[in-house]
């Protein structure tokens, strides 16, 4: 081998060698990107107070950590003294007293952060909640009038979706979101 054709030789060699520790260098000087993702969680939980045999101030909190729909079914029956669910119903006005907080019937032009009762029988709060935060109250009392041996019990179940995507309420509750607001299914009650 020549002279000259060693030096080009060298001088290659000599490049590659460099090549690889730059990209060596550079490699160790931007680190390595992780990437992470979390799961967010809804979960409903309901808020009230009871006091002197008298359910008050009935509201809904998100205790999840990802932004939800809300809704609740309002369940009112009768129960024996060992906790047996009785056949005859109670009757509002009658064998009991409600006060609504301020709900409304399902429309098309249901404001945001309210809740709306639709014809499917639950009470829809119409803005998503973000994590530990609540709706207005939904039942600012319900007081039993008479008993007769009875326990009036006011069961209050909870239903929570996340908000994003939109179409995650529309594929579980058949609901819609216009402008941010939650149009429950089934037109006003």
């Amino acid at each position: 081998m020549t002279k000259r054709k060693q030096i080009v030789a060298l001088l290659v060699g000599v490049l590659l060698l460099a090549g690889a520790a730059g990209t060596f260098a550079w490699l160790s000087v931007t680190g390595v990107l992780v990437n992470k993702f979390g799961f967010g969680s809804v979960a409903p939980s309901v808020d009230e107070t009871l006091k002197d045999n008298v359910k008050r101030d009935v509201s809904v909190k998100n205790t999840g950590s990802a932004p939800a729909y809300l809704r609740v079914a309002v369940n009112i029956y009768w129960q024996d003294k060992d906790g047996a669910r009785l056949w005859d119903e109670p009757v509002a006005g009658t064998d009991y007293v409600i006060d609504w907080g301020s709900v409304s019937k399902a429309s098309a032009s249901n404001t945001a952060s309210s809740w709306v009762v639709a014809s499917d029988g639950y009470y829809y709060w119409t803005s998503p909640v973000a994590s530990m935060g609540k709706t207005d109250v939904l039942i600012k009392s319900v007081t039993e009038q008479k008993a007769d041996g009875k326990n009036l019990v006011v069961d209050i179940s909870t239903q929570a979706i996340q908000s994003t995507p939109d179409d995650a309420v529309a594929e579980a509750w058949g609901c819609t979101v216009k402008d941010g607001v939650l149009v429950p299914p089934h037109g006003g009650a």
